[in-house]
């Protein structure tokens, strides 16, 4: 939820923004906040680089209990991101105009975009630095925390928008003034996290004196972080080429139709982002573990959320594409007349757009980064360029948003055939285009349940039958049954007349080892810490005894045992 929440935050307020747009200012302010879509979706990519990058690597060595490395990333981090912030700025502030016109060569647009555009340069530190805590905060184990100061910050945005452009009169500045307002605000949430006594990130700046050590990690983070990040820059090429075509077939009236399409398709990526970005660390865990079951099952509950989103939001706009038009403060019939067309027909793209890119992600988190790689430049380039400016030759501007479903409906034909050579390729290893191992030859048991004592003492006595009749040895059968009994009984106790855990079990022959995967959504604690209460020590000691070695860990809010036996 934080995840769908932090998304549905940014994108509604950015559409909100070019609707009050719109409406205070007319459709030319609407055009020209969408020409700085380019440059707004690589400073996104950015935050995707060092944020998602830092804090994938920040969990890894949290994991290891490499506290003080993970405080080196983390100031690493925080330094190249200043760093950045100052660079980008230098360059921008003077070739301002210039880029403005490389986006442009209406002189009306140019005027509005470059009033636009400065309190936006301006505010890069802001906003690069609180996306980046954003992700820095998630992972500090404060993911609503983190979704509460994004969603705060667009909100103030929102209000702010009204108060600069309807009630001090600033015109377009007025609303990227608000958005550095909202970005201020947020800054200052975030910051409080770093001083508060749940934050367990420091900063380290003796990895300053060690230049070897300093580049080490900056290089692991751009390597992590832009597998996540090369998705969106491609975006921000595609939206650079779709402004260009769009002004040269169709001029200014051309780009506030797109401008109408491309808010639509920010309000489908909120579905998009909030199933895909929750999906990936699911998978990752289960990966981990290989539990393809539960992969295949993520990856089904994600799909089943974007094909109903998909399909609602595209009937909606097929059936009814004049009053979302209006909504943008465009009221004349030509104008209305010249958008219609432009909005039923990209709509018809957002099943696929939603399953392309819920693929890309799933490919990414299962490791296959080629794959997922190429589907990113298909989808972002290698069909959008070709067909646009080739329908555009033969249907004008139609051709234009024709090119959009093209590039989505090809993206899926190209993964088709991608994953029907891979499964031939494998010989019988992939049997889906999950391209995961067809059979899971290592797992003797998978079995859910309710925490309860009821229910541990049935589960201890099923498993001692059962592995019995798979050819498990005895004694190895009954330590299982007394392990697993152990801990689902110290869960009951744990949660005692509050709502029951669910606890899921797997059971996995790895060599001669058996593997026991125990996972709970009880409260958090450590099963192998020695300051637990008497009750639980007797019950570690005897698991501890009967184990090769038992870890812990806090993985996405459940509590996870691995026993080996």
């Amino acid at each position: 939820m934080p995840t769908v929440l932090t998304a549905m935050a940014t994108n509604i307020a950015m559409i909100i923004d070019s609707i009050i747009a719109g409406n205070l200012l007319g459709k030319n302010a609407l055009s020209a906040i969408n020409l700085l879509s380019p440059i707004s979706q690589l400073y996104f990519s950015l935050t995707i680089m060092f944020g998602l990058g830092a804090s994938s690597i920040i969990a890894v060595a949290k994991g290891k209990n490499e506290n003080r490395q993970a405080n080196r990333i983390f100031t690493a981090t925080f330094v190249s991101v200043a760093l950045l912030c100052i660079v980008l700025v230098a360059i921008q502030l003077p070739l301002a105009d210039g880029i403005c016109s490389m986006l442009t060569k209406d002189n009306v647009l140019h005027s509005l975009l470059y009033d636009y555009y400065i309190p936006f340069i301006l505010g890069t530190p802001l906003n690069l630095l609180l996306l980046c805590y954003s992700y820095f905060i998630r992972t500090d184990n404060r993911p609503k925390f983190a979704s509460n100061i994004i969603i705060i910050a667009n909100a103030i945005n929102l209000v702010m928008d009204f108060v600069y452009m309807g009630i001090f009169k600033m015109g377009i500045a007025g609303s990227s003034i608000a958005t550095v307002t909202g970005y201020a605000v947020g800054f200052v949430m975030a910051a409080t996290h770093f001083g508060s006594k749940h934050n367990t990130l420091r900063f380290d700046f003796s990895i300053l004196k060690a230049p070897k050590k300093f580049l080490k990690i900056f290089s692991n983070l751009i390597t992590v972080g832009l597998s996540g990040a090369l998705g969106t820059l491609l975006i921000t090429i595609k939206m650079l080429f779709l402004n260009w075509i769009i002004q040269s077939v169709g001029g200014s009236d051309a780009m506030a139709s797109y401008s109408i399409c491309s808010s639509s398709q920010i309000f489908m990526s909120m579905f998009i982002t909030g199933a895909s970005q929750t999906m990936i660390p699911i998978i990752g865990v289960c990966l981990g573990e290989k539990d393809f079951d539960g992969i295949r099952y993520a990856f089904r509950r994600a799909f089943l959320i974007l094909a109903i989103a998909s399909f609602a939001i595209m009937l909606f706009i097929e059936a009814a594409p004049e009053p979302v038009i209006r909504l943008f403060g465009i009221t004349a019939a030509k104008d209305i007349a010249n958008a219609i067309p432009a909005l039923r027909i990209n709509a018809l793209s957002f099943p696929a757009l939603a399953f392309s890119f819920l693929l890309l992600y799933y490919y990414m988190a299962t490791q296959k980064k080629t794959f997922s790689t190429t589907i990113a430049v298909v989808n972002g380039l290698v069909i959008l360029i070709p067909s646009a400016l080739l329908l555009s030759h033969i249907f004008g501007l139609t051709g234009i948003w024709m090119s959009l479903v093209a590039a989505q409906v090809g993206t899926l034909i190209v993964v088709y055939l991608i994953v029907f050579v891979l499964k031939v390729k494998s010989k019988g290893k992939y049997d889906s285009f999950y391209l995961l191992p067809s059979g899971d030859d290592n797992e003797i048991v998978s079995l859910s349940f309710k925490g309860t004592k009821e229910n541990a003492s049935g589960v201890s006595l099923y498993l001692t039958s059962f592995l019995a009749s798979h050819n498990i040895e005895k004694n190895k059968s009954n330590r299982i049954a007394v392990a697993v009994e152990g801990i689902s009984a110290n869960l009951a106790e744990r949660t005692g007349k509050e709502k029951k855990a669910d606890v899921d079990i797997r059971i996995l022959i790895d060599r001669d080892e058996i593997i026991i995967s125990i996972r709970d959504n009880g409260k958090p604690y450590n099963f192998t810490s020695d300051s637990d209460s008497e009750d639980m020590i007797s019950e570690i000691n005897v698991v501890r005894a009967i184990s090769k070695s038992v870890e812990y860990s806090s993985v996405l809010g459940f509590n996870r045992l691995m026993i080996k036996i």
